[in-house]
């Protein structure tokens, strides 16, 4: 039977993740960690694979504590932010990780065994295009915020697309987008679509309900 951490019909790994946290807000650690656990826990621990990926790969970059609390503030609208526990990005994505590496070691038998994604080193540059595209909404919609304000979240994906993986850079835009309302035009969302097909990415990824389609944006 085949299994894969990367099709499960929606958002995957630490941009799943992120949509998980959502309104009513919490700075409770305790809480945040178990639902941490409960999503690595999700389909037999098939989602752990893909979060003890993405977070073993963006601790291993020169990412700074701020950038890494500037990703997930951004792709939680701030539901939940470590920084308010006194705990910046770096340590908060470490315990994410020893979360999901737990689970998948915990039961080896009933832990599904992911597919390895396609390359996505030659789509970097399609991302970057995506990101700046972007980019000035994004600012806007992010630092300009009067709730949830989150400086560069911008530069912060692009450091991701270049020296962690365009993949993750790619579902953390989504995530972003997605987050802070950030108005889209149906060509654009095809765009995503066309971009998911091609780093191995379901189309529930993009299109799962949470983009603010403007059709008048074209």
């Amino acid at each position: 039977m085949e299994q894969a951490s990367r099709r499960l019909g929606s958002d995957i790994g630490l941009s799943g993740l992120m949509k998980t946290f959502h309104y009513p807000r919490t700075n409770r650690m305790s809480i945040a960690l178990a639902h941490v656990g409960w999503f690595a826990d999700r389909e037999g621990g098939a989602f752990a694979h893909q979060l003890l990926d993405d977070t073993k790969r963006l601790l291993a970059s020169d990412l700074s504590g701020p950038e890494l609390s500037a990703l997930w503030q951004a792709g939680t609208f701030r539901d939940f932010d470590p920084e308010a526990c006194g705990i910046e990005g770096r340590q908060w994505l470490t315990w994410v990780e020893e979360i999901a590496e737990y689970r998948i070691t915990w039961n080896v038998e009933s832990a599904p065994v992911p597919l390895d994604p396609p390359s996505a080193g030659a789509l970097a540059e399609a991302v970057l295009g995506e990101i700046a595209s972007v980019a000035q909404d994004l600012e806007s919609a992010t630092a300009g915020h009067a709730c949830a304000a989150v400086p560069g979240v911008a530069p912060a994906l692009g450091r991701v697309v270049t020296e962690v993986d365009p993949d993750l850079g790619f579902r953390l835009l989504l995530r972003v987008l997605k987050s802070y309302f950030v108005p889209v035009g149906p060509t654009r969302v095809e765009g995503y679509h066309a971009l998911a097909e091609l780093l191995g990415l379901e189309r529930a990824v993009v299109e799962d309900g949470d983009f603010n389609v403007r059709p008048d944006l074209g």
